[in-house]
């Protein structure tokens, strides 16, 4: 792959918001018998594509298996592959889309929320279904900002690994709108804010609906680090501790 090509699928993934690794021969002896390696070669592994050779096939099959694990780990890292001609190293670094958290209801804890997150510096969506709430007054600094149905608006939405998704709508059967639409996505994180009776009416319904005990498991309820938090704006504090405790990976 060359060089123009790699920086052009680079940027693509980057603009769709797509989790991706770039490889990158870093080491290849003269003396090994692995025709076409050579230090400088490029190739883009995303969840659904592949892009350029880093000049064998089964290298690029070794580097393929471990992509997953760096994404995960959020971290570059140096791989040396032990091949039948010799040893290669690769630089292996995560493209990772830009954190975003979707704000779902447009009420106080929701206006505090969307602040917070982006003082934290996340890009931020607001979803309400209500003109006065899915308001540029109230969400002043939110990127995005979707006066829609709940579940309809979800549907239109990208959510990937980077998405950190925050319940806080004004009643039951919003939540479980909400938590319908995004349970089985690919979302970092999502929290509901509610009642232990309120959650537990939601997850019961899923339940029955068929949402498998280890997808509802996933979801963070009741909301937040559990630091006292009364007003709308410590409740945010706390949610937004939580986002970035998940993001950072901290304990």
């Amino acid at each position: 792959m060359d060089k123009l090509a790699f920086f052009q699928q680079l940027l693509t993934a980057l603009a769709e918001q797509q989790p991706a690794v770039a490889a990158t021969v870093v080491q290849a002896g003269a003396e090994t018998g692995l025709p076409g390696v050579a230090p400088g070669n490029r190739c883009l592994w995303s969840t659904d594509r592949h892009y350029g050779s880093l000049g064998m096939a089964d290298l690029d099959a070794a580097v393929a298996g471990r992509a997953g694990e760096v994404l995960a780990g959020r971290r570059p890292r140096l791989e040396t592959v032990e091949l039948a001609g010799g040893s290669v190293t690769v630089f292996l670094e995560p493209v990772r889309p830009e954190p975003e958290v979707i704000v779902l209801g447009g009420g106080h804890v929701g206006q505090q929320v969307a602040a917070a997150a982006k003082l934290a510096g996340y890009r931020v969506t607001v979803i309400d279904d209500r003109p006065d709430f899915a308001s540029p007054a109230l969400f002043p600094a939110a990127d995005r900002i979707i006066c829609r149905d709940f579940a309809a608006a979800l549907q239109e939405v990208k959510i990937n690994p980077a998405t950190y998704i925050v319940i806080v709508t004004r009643g039951h059967r919003y939540d479980y709108a909400c938590l319908q639409a995004v349970i089985t996505s690919p979302a970092a994180y999502i929290g509901m804010i509610g009642s232990r009776r309120r959650i537990k009416g939601v997850k019961e319904r899923l339940q029955a609906g068929g949402v498998p005990e280890a997808a509802l498991a996933r979801v963070h309820a009741p909301i937040g680090l559990d630091i006292g938090a009364e007003t709308p704006a410590e409740i945010a504090i706390s949610i937004l501790a939580e986002i970035i405790r998940v993001y950072r990976r901290g304990a």
